[in-house]
Parts: C-alpha cells; structure tokens; sequence
C-alpha cells in the first residue's frame, strides 16, 4: 500500500502517476505532482533559491569544462577555480541536509552544530546511495557520491572529506580541491536536491531542454542525467495531494 501523505521534502515516486496527468493539474481525481509546489510540502521561496544557486555553479562548472577537459585522466588536476568551486558545491548540499532535517523536526541528539553523521540520516528515507549522475560532457563515466553508504552504516564520503580537509588546510590540503571531488560533490549536489523534489529539476538545467521521464526515475536534459532510486509500491506516493494537504505526519518515526 502506497504512503497516504508525502514527507515533508522527501520526493518519492507518484503510484498512479502519468506524465498524462499534466494536462489535468486542475483535476484533484488524478495523482498530479502539484504538491511539490506546495509550501505544505516545501518552503517555495527558499527552494527556489537553492535551485538558483545549483544552476549557477552547473553553469560554472561548465565554463570550467572549456579550460579543462572534462576526462577521467584529468581526476586528479586540482587548481583554485576548482577548490572554489568545490566549497560552494558541499556548502550547498549541507544547506540542503539543514533544510530537509529542519523541516522534519530532527533534534540532534547532545546538541551542536549538524555534521555529515546527521546528514546521513536522510539515506534511509532517499536512498540517497542509490543515486547515479553522469554529465554530457563527460561521457562513460557515472558519479555515485554516496555510495559509501549503500551497506546501511555511516561511511566516509571521499569528497566530503577532501571538501573539508581542503577547507581548513588548504595549503597542505590543496590537492584535494581535485576534479574527482568536485564532480562528486556536484553530483551530490544534484542528488540531495532530486531527493526533494524529483520531477522539478528542471530549473538546474544549464544546456538544452530538459525531458521528463515517464517512469519518474530518471531526469535527462542536455547537461546531465540523474538515475534515481527504485522503490517499491509500498515505498511510493499515492495519494490525491487536495484531500492530504496539510495532513501532519509522523516523519520522525520514518526518516529518524
């Protein structure tokens, strides 16, 4: 049986859902992907601006791709562009881990500042480890930044480390502000983002047009594509968003 009301931004696959049902946004009989635009799912104005600030630094990164081929032989090239580069892509997936715990509710426990161990909790609810990028300008190699999480148990994330170690020592450190961590860095960026509102990446999408797949488990455009997670029946969306709307639910007990 499908989940009766969405997570607060938590994206999950709509049960019954068609990319038809477009053409009836104003018919509450059809399962739609209005909720998404909701401020009871997700506070609008502040996901907007985190889709602003991820379109810009696609749109940096690609201008990047213009000095340095964007090649698995380059994995290793580091430089200031993309240490800079590199703290604003990580900077923005915690802002994103921040919002998704603080709109449901998470207390850490002991108190303090959130940290990567926090962040982690959002893998039970998104699958987040399940997630595969690839980008058109770097063709036949895919981007799986949490996968150190696919066991279930807090992991090191590679790139998040190199982010970190780069930020507080960048004179000793500053061969970690590398391709490889900045690409998985973006690609997490996109992740995390996706996580939340699956269907309405297209905003992110710096070169060509974005297309929207049937099956809801892929978003292609002419900058990159996002593999999502598969889930069950069980562990779908099915609900008419008009007879849920404003239904609080128990998120705690299923993210945490």
């Amino acid at each position: 049986m499908a989940i009766a009301n969405p997570y607060h931004r938590i994206w999950r696959p709509m049960s019954g859902y068609s990319w038809l049902n477009r053409m009836w946004e104003e018919d509450s009989s059809v399962p739609t992907l209005d909720y998404l635009h909701d401020f009871d799912f997700a506070d609008q104005q502040e996901m907007n601006s985190l889709l602003t600030t991820a379109r810009l630094i696609i749109r940096d990164l690609y201008e990047l791709f213009n000095y340095v081929e964007p090649n698995n032989i380059n994995l290793q090239t580091y430089s200031h562009r993309l240490y800079e580069l590199l703290l604003r892509a990580a900077t923005e997936f915690e802002a994103n881990c921040k919002a998704i715990l603080d709109a449901n509710e998470y207390v850490k426990t002991g108190g303090g500042n959130l940290n990567i161990t926090d962040y982690f909790k959002i893998e039970a609810a998104t699958k987040l480890s399940d997630y595969v990028v690839s980008f058109d300008r770097w063709p036949n190699h895919d981007f799986k930044p949490f996968y150190a999480w696919s066991s279930g148990i807090f992991a090191p994330l590679p790139w998040y480390q190199g982010y970190n170690q780069v930020k507080h020592n960048r004179y000793a450190n500053f061969h970690k502000a590398n391709f490889d961590n900045v690409m998985n860095a973006v690609a997490g960026l996109l992740c995390i983002l996706h996580a939340q509102i699956g269907e309405r990446m297209d905003p992110v999408c710096f070169e060509g047009i974005a297309v929207q797949q049937n099956t809801q488990d892929e978003v292609v455009n002419g900058t990159f594509t996002i593999k999502a997670p598969t889930f069950t029946d069980a562990e779908k969306y099915g609900f008419i968003w008009d007879d849920s709307k404003g239904v609080k639910v128990a998120v705690k007990d299923f993210i945490f």
